[in-house]
């Protein structure tokens, strides 16, 4: 018995790898919504507590996921063999929205989304540290460059330092652990069961938190993340519930997308799209807020996005060589 899902799951994946273009649409498509989400969520950060658009956005999401559950093979598809497993990742992943919502309101839309974009360097890291894999030299002084731009852009001795610059790098991380852990037990369930009890796991956080603290008892107006974080919950205007509604939407399209990509086309080959976010929040900033990025916010983000690239460039290289049998004693 055990042998017949493995069989199955290589037949399904022999028919779904190898769709290069679909796969980059996909997550392209993915990208450019979640971007739009974060536009209406850090619209609504002055009004909203940022639990109470994670749990209506939750609620909302179950309704394509389960459109999404029903075309991947119904209730069958949501077997999981490492319950605990699931409901860790799915706690950093709240962890990590959580953190990436809360410095969208304290600071410019483009430099979160690329100090968020460390993450591909931090799952480098911890692919060695817990997967055991091996990382050369030039990969390591990617790395290295990309965290410098982290740098560039935060500017650490400058003075007035926003400590919500931690925030978005706080969820780079919180990410990068989820990613690993995602790694380990991807093989074992669907794609529509992994977004699906996160999503899950993401509305059971957020309610329990509006019952601790979502009559404003714990409010406070010290800096824009915290207020986020603790303001009261209030029921929503019509207009605001059409935002929130679509917020909701877009997480589970969104998902689905990002899910669907890696699933029919190679990581190399679609991971790279994921970088677009960062151009397309640097418009967004400009657009809605007139923020104009400077220079060094821009050379910030050009070090993440090579550095990110060239990481990506060697994994395609590592696996081309071991595909071929040559890849022993290649260390990148």
């Amino acid at each position: 018995m055990a042998g017949k899902p493995a069989t199955h799951a290589g037949r399904e994946q022999a028919t779904l790898v190898d769709q290069p273009l679909r796969g980059i649409f996909l997550i392209t498509a993915g990208m450019v919504v979640f971007g739009v989400q974060d536009v209406i969520i850090r619209l609504l950060s002055g009004e909203y507590a940022a639990m109470e658009i994670m749990f209506i956005r939750g609620l909302v999401a179950l309704l394509p996921m389960g459109l999404f559950v029903y075309w991947e093979g119904g209730f069958a598809s949501l077997k999981v063999r490492h319950p605990f497993i699931n409901l860790l990742r799915g706690l950093l992943m709240a962890c990590s929205y959580t953190a990436y919502y809360m410095s969208l309101a304290a600071m410019p839309i483009a430099e979160v989304t690329a100090i968020f974009f460390v993450s591909p360097l931090i799952i480098t890291l911890f692919s060695v540290l817990f997967l055991g894999e091996t990382v050369g030299l030039r990969r390591w002084a990617a790395v290295i460059v990309g965290f410098a731009g982290v740098l560039v852009i935060v500017q650490p001795g400058a003075e007035g330092l926003d400590p919500a610059a931690a925030l978005p790098l706080a969820a780079s991380f919180t990410y990068a652990c989820s990613v690993i852990i995602t790694r380990r037990i991807g093989h074992t369930q669907s794609g529509a069961s992994l977004a699906l009890f996160a999503m899950l796991t993401f509305i059971a956080v957020s309610g329990l938190s509006g019952i601790i603290m979502g009559d404003g008892a714990f409010a406070m107006d010290s800096h824009p993340s915290l207020s986020f974080l603790l303001r009261a919950w209030v029921v929503p205007g019509a207009r605001d519930m059409l935002f929130l509604a679509a917020i909701g939407l877009i997480a589970g399209f969104g998902f689905y997308c990002l899910s669907q990509s890696y699933r029919i086309a190679p990581a190399s080959v679609v991971a790279p799209f994921e970088f677009i976010s960062m151009p397309l929040a640097v418009l967004w900033g400009i657009a809605v807020w007139d923020e104009y990025p400077p220079l060094t916010t821009l050379l910030g983000i050009a070090m993440i996005i090579g550095s990110g690239v060239y990481v990506l460039h060697r994994e395609t290289v590592r696996k081309r060589h071991l595909s071929t049998g040559r890849g022993v004693r290649l260390r990148l």
